[in-house]
């Protein structure tokens, strides 16, 4: 092979490999990537409770809460049997689930005191806060942080996040049910010394 053949064939695999390499995909985001995961599996989440949803009797208009404790109910019973093997972290998911115990920790760490318990509200004893459970009625719906809404993923239209004791959780409203649960997020309260 003459040089003139080297150099024209050395110039033809750097422009092979130059093209190849500007084809390839650009790099991705892997936050953007976990949150459009979480999204999907939100959306998904929403698409097994409309289905459940729509095996069960239309609700009436009403302004009566006791008439729509008995669909609620059945709502709930719905989901949990169409999602009987859903486990904690199946929405949140790994990445998800450790960015938002991150964020919740340091926004904890930067409120003040009486904030803070007004969040962590007692929960009934006996009750744990499990996936597929049902919100306990007698737990208030307390305003989540607004400066933790503006920083975790947003959920679609019918979950909330929620704190229930010391665990995050996302709650299905109109079910009124667990849907996922963060454990112990919050961190353990602070035991008197003596």
């Amino acid at each position: 092979m003459s040089r003139w053949e080297l150099i024209v064939t050395a110039a033809a695999v750097a422009l092979t490999i130059t093209a190849a390499e500007s084809r390839q995909a650009p790099p991705v985001n892997a936050y953007g990537a976990a949150v459009k995961a979480f999204r999907d599996r939100a959306d998904e989440y929403l698409a097994l409770h409309k289905k459940a949803a729509g095996g069960l009797p239309a609700l009436k208009e009403t302004d009566d809460p006791a008439k729509l404790a008995p669909r609620q109910e059945a709502l709930g019973e719905a989901v949990r049997q169409a999602r009987a093997g859903a486990r904690a972290g199946d929405l949140f998911g790994p990445e998800i689930g450790a960015r938002a115990r991150k964020l919740v920790r340091e926004n904890w760490a930067e409120r003040a005191s009486h904030d803070n318990a007004a969040i962590a509200e007692d929960i009934p004893p006996g009750w744990v806060a499990k996936v597929n459970a049902t919100y306990p009625t007698s737990l208030p719906l307390a305003t989540f942080p607004a400066s933790l809404l503006t920083e975790l993923p947003p959920l679609p239209e019918g979950l909330e996040y929620r704190f229930a004791g010391r665990h995050l959780i996302i709650r299905d409203a109109e079910a009124n049910i667990i849907v996922d649960v963060l454990p112990d997020v919050l961190p353990a309260p602070k035991r008197p010394r003596t």
